[in-house]
């Protein structure tokens, strides 16, 4: 794994981390939500490529494989998507 000087983002990394692997109940995810996207989003690129390299990490081998493939903005994308993912009720 790639190491970034991430300029002490690594409490944001980790809490992103968290709300997309860790099992939280909905509503919890609901209001987590806004915050983690704002955290996403402040993150500069050093910190991004390595939130990357971390999200990588835990994906399995054919996930891992297509978010590999993706470029930077791909991998920024995706892991919105399932950040919004995350927050949708279906009934």
């Amino acid at each position: 794994m790639s190491y970034y000087d991430t300029q002490n983002k690594d409490e944001q990394i980790d809490e992103i981390l968290r709300f997309l692997f860790e099992y939280q109940p909905m509503q919890m995810k609901q209001q987590l939500f806004a915050q983690t996207k704002q955290q996403f989003d402040a993150l500069d690129i050093a910190a991004k490529y390595q939130l990357f390299a971390l999200v990588r990490e835990q994906l399995p081998k054919r996930a891992k494989l297509f978010f590999s493939a993706e470029d930077f903005i791909g991998k920024q994308q995706a892991i919105l998507d399932v950040m919004q993912y995350l927050v949708c009720e279906y009934e």
